[in-house]
């Protein structure tokens, strides 16, 4: 990179061993900087389909990423699925026409005050079959497959002419493997094909039991591997990939947006297909993966089609025998933490993303690599020692976890304003197995969502959640499935409901947790789980680059007093400058990266946003007021140049604070 830090985060990896090659700006590692040089060094862990992208900035709108693909070891191939013949990546992707810099910092405007102070553009949110708002950010342009795509949506400011279709050339009565990555910024799609079912076989790399669907929801952050069988009649098919928008703000009917790749069997000529999408009937019903909608909903919308949640996908026998669910011999062994991902605030135009009320702000040093900095309760916080701060409180998350022990993580997506969305959570270094899934309460006849899964209780400020029924505590949840649940990295929190992970905390470290939604990261969505105490994790190389603070009362040694500054810098003592000038310019360097500095720290409230349209209106005058009395002096000929410095004596100590 020319002019930018980057990391990359290896989207699915473990990491066992090797915490500080995760690549999760200051939690893992420092930003590398421009001109500089890292070498990621790890053990490629579990098999299956992964992927890289960048974890720093915005660069990861740009598509910065990519497939990252762990193949099993000799001789343990599958024998419970088709042979596959061929092997593709689906990376799709939503593209935005902006810079991805811009883009974000425009959505944010959007998120806080309803409009781009830029170009006054303003964002308009739609809802998806349930009422929840979609997790699409206006502007939507096209969905990308590979860097391509084709749309018949309207748009002013894209030549599709241009753009490539993605064609996937395929053998008829073959089975085809495609390895499907989501690695958008904002957004879910329904992909489907033509004439053609998917056999779901994984997902987050590791294996399922076989089913056939017909559509397969992908949230960003998720991987799924599915093989089509390329049995129909010779010729072209569009491969759909669908939004999940279904109604406008105020419950109006709208249409989806739909964006294409192609199936073109080698058979026939090349051809823009002319197929047709599936046609769900009473006697041969659709089924739709990874639902996270109530069936009431999706029945609305789509009839027969039958919707299916993660949690009723199963892992193989080899899976479950390989990692088995774990289960607590005694109360000792295990441990319990709620997490609510939601919009704080006191109304939908204060609301801010934020996890149990906290909004995450990364540490002035990477915690993996300085870890005592987690001890510092200046910068660090959690519910256990943050007192009550208002509409807004904003640190260091961190939530601490025991090592070695059954840790079941109940995740919750709960507000009470009705304007949140589901929420795509992605857990670095860990997989959890997904053992219960709870939607909210909807309405019967229209689908719609009335109000929050009752299995749960929050208090007013949604900071704090506990089971509503206090037998439930202490891993006595009904209905959880221990024998063969899925395992994921990526699990999707339905809107007004909630999930039930189960892991044994056996990998210590610093673990970046946070929604898969850009903005909502950037925001505050974020937390960091600690597993284990400091002394239980493995310790960074000590070659291992680390980027410190310069704090205002750092002093240089006593050879640089004044009485002596000039001897000494002229003088034998030179070495001892410079090595203090050196130090400087590295700290005040690497400072640069702080979130201090960043755009996305931001404790604007309503009251706020009316005082700033007050102090624009006076600011405006004051400039008009201002440019008319320069245009009267210059006239008059009393326009006089002043300095634009300010002197500083030679010795003197000086600070800048940015």
């Amino acid at each position: 990179m020319a002019n930018e830090a980057v990391t990359f985060h290896w989207h699915g990896m473990l990491q066992t061993g090797t915490p500080w090659m995760d690549g999760a700006s200051m939690v893992s590692q420092c930003p590398i900087e421009p001109g500089q040089m890292f070498t990621y060094r790890f053990v490629a862990s579990p098999q299956g389909t992964h992927w890289y992208h960048s974890h720093h900035g915005a660069m990861r709108r740009s598509g910065l990423a990519g497939a990252f693909i762990v193949l099993p070891k000799e001789g343990t191939q599958r024998d419970d699925i088709p042979q596959v013949e061929q092997d593709v990546v689906f990376l799709a992707q939503d593209w935005q026409a902006a810079v991805s810099d811009i883009q974000l910092v425009t959505e944010m405007e959007w998120f806080i005050v309803g409009f781009s102070a830029k170009d006054g553009s303003t964002g308009t949110m739609s809802r998806t079959y349930d009422g929840s708002m979609s997790t699409l950010e206006p502007p939507n342009n096209k969905a990308l497959v590979n860097g391509k795509f084709k749309s018949f949506s309207k748009s002013d400011n894209v030549n599709e002419e241009a753009v490539p279709l993605e064609t996937f050339n395929v053998t008829n009565n073959t089975y085809i493997r495609f390895r499907m990555i989501q690695s958008g910024i904002t957004g879910e799609y329904k992909i489907s094909i033509d004439q053609h079912k998917l056999l779901l076989v994984g997902t987050d790399g590791e294996d399922l039991v076989a089913v056939w669907v017909d559509y397969l929801i992908i949230n960003p952050g998720e991987t799924y591997d599915v093989i089509v069988f390329a049995n129909s009649t010779a010729g072209n098919y569009w491969i759909r990939l669908e939004t999940t928008e279904v109604l406008d703000f105020f419950y109006n009917p709208i249409k989806p947006k739909v964006s294409f790749a192609q199936l073109h069997y080698k058979e026939a000529e090349v051809a823009l297909p002319d197929s047709e999408a599936r046609k769900c009937t009473q006697s041969e019903p659709c089924v739709m993966a990874n639902c996270h909608w109530s069936q009431e909903a999706i029945s609305r919308w789509m009839p027969y089609t039958l919707c299916q949640p993660i949690n009723e996908f199963k892992s193989t026998q080899q899976s479950i025998s390989d990692l088995p669910v774990p289960v607590p011999r005694d109360l000792e062994e295990f441990q319990e933490v709620f997490l609510n991902f939601h919009l704080a605030g006191i109304t939908p135009m204060t609301s801010r993303p934020s996890v149990n009320t906290i909004h995450y702000k990364s540490p002035p040093v990477p915690l993996q690599v300085n870890p005592d900095i987690a001890n510092d309760e200046s910068v660090v916080c959690n519910n256990k020692n943050l007192e009550q701060c208002g509409e807004y409180c904003q640190c260091t998350h961190v939530v601490k976890l025991a090592n070695q022990k059954v840790t079941q993580l109940v995740l919750t997506a709960e507000d009470g304003l009705n304007m949140g969305t589901a929420h795509p959570i992605h857990i670095h270094g860990n997989r959890l197995y997904v053992v219960k899934y709870g939607l909210g309460v909807v309405n019967e006849s229209s689908g719609l969502l009335q109000g929050p899964n009752q299995d749960i209780e929050y208090s007013p400020d949604y900071r704090f959640a506990n089971w509503r029924n206090a037998s439930w505590s202490n891993g006595n949840v009904p209905d959880v499935n221990l024998i063969d649940p899925p395992l994921k990295d990526t699990i999707v929190i339905p809107y007004k409901g909630y999930v039930v992970l189960r892991v044994k905390t056996e990998n210590p470290g610093f673990w970046f947790m946070h929604c898969h939604l850009d903005t909502h990261m950037s925001v505050g969505m974020a937390l960091v789980l600690q597993i284990g105490e400091t002394d239980d994790m493995p310790h960074p190389p000590s070659n291992f680059p680390r980027c410190l603070n310069y704090p205002a009362n750092l002093e240089p040694d006593s050879h640089s007093k004044s009485g002596s500054n000039e001897q000494n810098i002229e003088g034998k003592s030179r070495k001892d400058v410079d090595a203090f000038m050196q130090l400087l310019e590295e700290n005040v360097t690497s400072s640069y990266y702080q979130d201090d500095h960043s755009p996305y720290d931001m404790k604007i409230n309503f009251t706020w946003i009316i005082l700033m349209i007050v102090i624009m209106v006076f600011f405006m005058f004051g400039i008009i007021l201002l440019a008319l009395m320069l245009l009267s002096r210059y006239c008059t000929g009393a326009f006089r140049s002043r300095k634009g410095y300010q002197e500083i004596g030679r010795d003197e100590q000086v600070e800048f604070a940015n």
